[in-house]
């Protein structure tokens, strides 16, 4: 298992509307708007009436911009945008573990331990995403990284 702290801030465009899951190509129309104005998205989260886009910090206003006149010029699903400025964000590379239960919650059972929040959380085939406020960054990587030191002490034993 790998965890990887980010040293550079990133920010989170999000979008709300109510009909979000059932809106065709929504997701093509915001990176592709993204991407259309030389802005990288790190990593996409999306709920049942929501879509953050993760982004570098440096590009939180070109991007809060672009999706704010994507809003306002495509899909009637969306009515609400919100920008949630310098964040950190760790990734941890569990892929060896896909098939074993428990390693999301033993990533961030010691942040809940210490009661540090976790802003966003998404996963895609063993790789877990978090996004934290910056000032816990270090000390939720520490957490992260002894819990899952335990982890795979204990599938070995």
């Amino acid at each position: 298992m790998e965890v990887k702290l980010f040293n550079r801030p990133v920010s989170l465009v999000t979008v709300f509307g109510e009909k979000v899951r059932v809106t065709p190509g929504v997701l093509a129309h915001f990176s592709s708007s993204l991407y259309k104005n030389d802005v990288n998205v790190y990593a996409v989260s999306t709920g049942e009436d929501s879509i953050t886009f993760i982004v570098d910090y440096v590009d939180e206003e070109k991007s809060f911009a672009i999706m704010k006149d994507v809003i306002k010029n495509g899909p009637t699903a969306f009515n609400e945008l919100v920008l949630r400025s310098n964040k950190s964000l760790i990734n941890i590379n569990a892929s060896e573990f896909t098939d074993e239960p428990g390693v999301a919650a033993a990533a961030i059972k010691g942040l809940a331990d210490e009661k540090l929040n976790i802003i966003e959380m998404f996963s895609s085939y063993g790789n877990i995403t978090l996004i934290l406020e910056p000032e816990t960054r270090m000390r939720a990587y520490e957490l992260i990284v002894s819990s899952l030191q335990e982890f795979e002490k204990d599938k070995m034993r």
